[in-house]
């Protein structure tokens, strides 16, 4: 990279973070009129849900994803599920789908974001607690009874992508008792045409802060999200439905990266794929 296209890419990103931080502001904004509005549950009224939608998206592009999307999102009550590589997963999957998130509980106490996931309906989970782990699994069958859907990332980590770790089996036990389906999600980034292992990992010890400044210097990033069919929980325990998650999800994830590798796709070819209104 020569010395103009630093100074473009510096001011480039520059823009964005300020306007990332304009766009965070606002959605603390929105959220104080929401509350006032509609209650404490605005997240779970229409147009609360929709207004998330919405936000996410718009970061989205702020952030430079470009998200593809593949099969069909279930419209009703489901459970969905996911690989996890980065924080950008959040952003495209609330961006695709209204949907209710399982987080860790440190995330409550980051300054601004833990305030947003909190008001936002974020279900908070301790790792290592049996009764955490039975209070989560109580909070989601109230959400999935209520007929809107939740997603839990169950390798309890992230990845750089490469392959996907073990799948902890404890909150599938959430689809045994509602009866709800289980739809796996297929994370995979790229840049310039193949595989990412770099830009859009957080994993370790990054720090957020220059996590997001390498995104937004480094450029645009094309994210696949694809939905799987969906797995009726009748006819497998919890550990079953996690194997059974973590085998399709991984199958698709070493396809996407083999036909990315033999035919890499520029990024001006790509699409930014949304759902609609």
């Amino acid at each position: 990279m020569n010395k103009l296209s630093q100074v473009f890419s510096f001011l480039n990103a520059s823009f964005r973070l300020l306007w990332l931080g304009l766009h965070f502001l606002y959605g603390l904004n929105l959220l104080l009129i929401y509350r006032f509005r509609w209650g404490n549950q605005w997240f779970y009224t229409q147009q609360g849900a929709r207004s998330i939608q919405k936000w996410f998206r718009q970061g989205s592009r702020i952030l430079g994803l470009n998200i593809q999307m593949s099969g069909t999102v279930n419209s009703g009550s489901a459970m969905l599920v996911s690989n996890h590589i980065s924080w950008l997963d959040i952003v495209a999957i609330a961006a695709s789908t209204p949907v209710t998130f399982v987080s860790k509980l440190d995330l409550k106490s980051w300054p601004l974001i833990g305030v947003l996931a909190k008001s936002s309906g974020t279900v908070f989970i301790k790792r290592g607690s049996l009764f955490s782990m039975q209070q989560t699994i109580s909070n989601l069958i109230d959400v999935l009874s209520s007929g809107r859907k939740t997603i839990f990332f169950p390798e309890g980590t992230t990845t750089t992508g490469v392959g996907v770790k073990k799948f902890n089996s404890g909150l599938f036990e959430t689809a045994n008792r509602v009866g709800a389906p289980v739809q796996p999600i297929a994370i995979s980034y790229f840049r310039n045409g193949e595989p990412d292992r770099n830009v859009a990992p957080y994993v370790d010890d990054d720090h957020f802060l220059v996590h997001l400044w390498t995104l937004l210097f480094r450029g645009k990033l094309q994210l696949e999200l694809d939905f799987l069919d969906e797995i009726q929980p009748e006819k497998h325990n919890r550990r079953e439905l996690a194997n059974l998650c973590q085998s399709r999800i991984s199958e698709v994830i070493e396809t996407s990266a083999m036909i990315h590798t033999d035919y890499p796709l520029a990024m001006d070819e790509a699409s930014y794929v949304l759902m609609p209104e």
